[in-house]
């Protein structure tokens, strides 16, 4: 679980790209929903069950999937992995407010400052949301 600490408001960021340094496979458990879990069924047993969900297996620390600084299955990879490190709430604060909606970055990610401009990403990013019916996922 992240610490409320470590997020910032969007408009902070102004660019990101994902540098796939592994950090967030490496300090994070990785949620998993139901489609995740069905999708992800065909690499075997690669989930576990906590008390409040399902999370991608650690090895030694990391995800699963995290093998010599790539993601084995990016492509596949959770909708956790595909929206870190964004955080999309309903409330917030005036900085954070994007559309209906407030977004958080977590600051210790490595990709904030890099790429595209940060607009583009949360277009991109709340476009996949609707046209996979996930919104209510992306949104707590």
């Amino acid at each position: 679980m992240i610490d409320p600490g470590d997020l910032i408001p969007w408009r902070i960021a102004r660019r990101w790209r994902c540098v796939r340094c592994g950090w967030c496979c490496c300090n994070y458990d990785i949620p998993v929903t139901f489609e995740d879990e069905e999708r992800l069924k065909k690499f075997g047993d690669v989930l576990w069950r906590g008390k409040i969900g399902v999370y991608l297996k650690k090895i030694d620390g990391k995800c699963i999937f995290y093998n010599d600084g790539e993601c084995l299955i990016y492509e596949d990879r959770p909708t956790a992995c595909r929206r870190y490190p964004f955080y999309i709430r309903r409330q917030g604060d005036d900085l954070a407010k994007f559309g209906d909606v407030y977004i958080y970055l977590d600051k210790n990610c490595r990709g904030i400052g890099k790429g595209k401009r940060i607009e583009d990403v949360l277009n991109e990013l709340l476009n996949t949301a609707n046209q996979k019916s996930m919104e209510k996922s992306f949104i707590s």
